[in-house]
C-alpha cells in the first residue's frame, strides 16, 4: 500500500470510529487475546481480531474497529445455506461446517449487540456507508 492509499485508509478508519463515538460508543483494544471492545451505557461487546502479535500493538483502535465492520459485513454476506455446504467435498471442509455456522451465529450476536448500542439499524447502516461497505 503506497502512502496515498494508506492515508485514505487511515482517514476512512478515523471517520468510521468518529461516527461510532458520536453515537455514544467507547472503543478500546484489549491485548490478550487481541480484541476490540465497543461499550455504551454499561454494556459492551468484544470482537476477536485475527492478527499477528507483532502487528497488533501498531494497529490503532480505529483500524481495529474498521476491521470489525469489514469482518461483520463478510459474515453477513456469507452463504452458509445447505445447498452451498453440500458442495463441500473435502472431508476437512465438511468437518468445519458446524464451526462455520457457530462462528456466524456468534458474529451475528455481537453485531446485534453493537447495533443496539448504536441506537438501531440506521446507525449501523451509516457506519457501513462511511466505511464504503454498502
Amino acid at each position: 500500500m503506497n502512502s496515498t492509499e494508506r492515508d485514505a485508509y487511515v482517514g476512512r478508519c478515523l471517520r468510521v470510529a468518529e461516527l461510532a463515538r458520536s453515537n455514544g460508543l467507547t472503543l478500546r483494544k484489549l491485548d490478550k487475546p487481541p480484541v476490540l471492545e465497543a461499550a455504551h451505557d454499561g454494556k459492551s461487546v468484544q470482537f476477536p481480531i485475527v492478527t499477528d502479535d507483532r502487528l497488533w500493538p501498531q494497529t490503532s483502535v480505529e483500524e481495529a474497529f474498521y476491521s470489525v465492520l469489514v469482518d461483520a459485513r463478510g459474515w453477513a454476506q456469507a452463504d452458509l445455506s445447505d445447498t452451498i455446504l453440500v458442495s463441500l467435498t473435502d472431508s476437512t471442509e465438511r468437518s468445519e461446517i458446524s464451526l462455520m455456522k457457530r462462528d456466524r451465529e456468534n458474529e451475528q450476536e455481537r453485531m446485534n449487540d453493537l447495533t443496539a448500542m448504536l441506537g438501531g439499524e440506521q446507525q449501523l447502516a451509516a457506519l457501513y456507508a462511511t466505511a464504503d461497505l454498502t
